[in-house]
């Protein structure tokens, strides 16, 4: 549901792209143009400067471009950890080097030197470029992480708020931790409102071999209904899921399949707000944190 995009600095010679990267990529459109931002934007400015573009059309290209160099809020990059500590001289051999970490959703560039879509295949309804914001699934671990893991790969802290998420006998639990051993996760934070006696024992039992990495992990109990609809919430975007992330065997019902949609940033911000309230009221409990 995620796209982590790698996107040629030449193309900012021209102002069809300009407006893509503007209108189409950051935390509420699902798609992040995965580079080192500075040295991109610079590479980016040589391009911008020989183009041909209207002198008032490159003026804003460029101040962008400047402002980039200068900001830390850089909204429509993000670059996953697994990426970063790759040295970057020019996009195309950075490019190369990070393909042989983990490939990207696609690659949007004019080079007939790299396998990637244009403006005019995304004006064709690429479906590359396509991304769904909704999805329906099979409730069962394996599929509902398929559809999550382009989001936690690229994230450094996940969070699930889903008040029937059980600790014992979880196989969502158990495939999200053994993913996240393959990434840059470095925290995990569930936050239900079930009762789990023993917690902590159950955790060391059930999960804490699996934890090879030994990833940060925090268990919550919240209030009962405080939470209606859950999330699987990161540091770079979120996903709320109708029917929770717990699997369920098919009965052949509508509920067998379980709704995931992208959610913007003020639901986000909301949602960790009462969170945050919860916990510093007290009347949520960090029941153990490892």
């Amino acid at each position: 549901m995620y796209k982590e995009v790698s996107f040629d600095p030449s193309c900012m010679g021209s102002m069809e792209y300009y407006c893509l990267l503007k209108q189409h990529f950051g935390y509420d459109h699902g798609r992040y143009v995965a580079v080192d931002v500075k040295a991109w934007a610079k590479e980016a400015m040589k391009t911008v400067k020989q183009s041909a573009l209207q002198p008032v059309k490159k003026k804003s290209v460029k101040n962008y471009l400047n402002k980039l160099v200068t900001s830390r809020n850089y909204g429509e990059f993000h670059l996953a950890p697994d990426r970063e500590g790759v040295e970057y001289t020019a996009w195309v051999s950075w490019h190369a080097d990070q393909v042989s970490i983990r490939p990207f959703s696609f690659v949007l560039s004019e080079s007939s030197d790299v396998d990637s879509i244009c403006v005019d295949d995304i004006n064709n309804g690429s479906e590359l470029w396509c991304l769904k914001r909704s999805i329906s699934i099979d409730r069962n671990a394996v599929d509902i992480l398929n559809e999550l893991m382009p989001l936690i790969n690229i994230s450094r802290r996940v969070t699930v708020i889903d008040q029937y998420f059980r600790l014992s006998n979880n196989p969502t639990l158990k495939e999200l931790i053994c993913r996240c051993q393959g990434c840059g996760v470095e925290n995990i934070s569930i936050i239900t409102s079930m009762e789990t006696p023993n917690a902590l024992e159950i955790y060391n039992r059930e999960y804490k071999t699996i934890n090879e990495n030994g990833i940060l992990f925090s268990w919550i109990k919240a209030p009962n209904k405080f939470f209606h609809d859950r999330y699987l919430i990161t540091d770079v975007g979120a996903i709320r899921s109708g029917q929770g992330f717990m699997p369920e065997i098919k009965k052949g019902i509508h509920a067998d399949k379980v709704n995931l949609n992208i959610i913007g940033k003020d639901e986000v911000d909301r949602t960790l707000a009462d969170l945050s309230k919860l916990l510093e009221n007290k009347n949520a409990v960090e029941i153990f944190r490892i």
